[in-house]
């Protein structure tokens, strides 16, 4: 296999990882349940990693991106004991 298409492929299951990741932070949403740190940050690192190559967010990530943008437009800056995914999708807030 060839370095090219090796980094190819990686990065295709990057973007599976990344929808899948978006598809587990809708459900948690819709069930009212708080999103671990661990899962929005891993959300959060697929997405860059796609972005910095220079790849397409798959529709759910993009979806989940855009969510993310509407929800913290405005929030003031959290202290550094806050739960940023707390302050996204509270609860009761879908």
């Amino acid at each position: 296999m060839r370095a090219g298409d090796e980094r190819l492929e990686k990065l295709a299951e990057i973007a599976g990882l990344a929808t899948a990741v978006a598809d587990r932070i809708f459900e948690q949403q819709e069930a009212g349940t708080p999103i671990p740190p661990e899962l929005f940050r891993m959300f959060v690192r697929a997405a860059q990693m796609l972005l910095d190559n220079e790849l397409p967010w798959p529709p759910a990530v993009e979806r989940l991106v855009l969510e993310f943008a509407k929800r913290i437009e405005g929030i003031e800056p959290a202290s550094q004991d806050s739960n940023v995914v707390h302050l996204i999708w509270p609860r009761g807030n879908p």
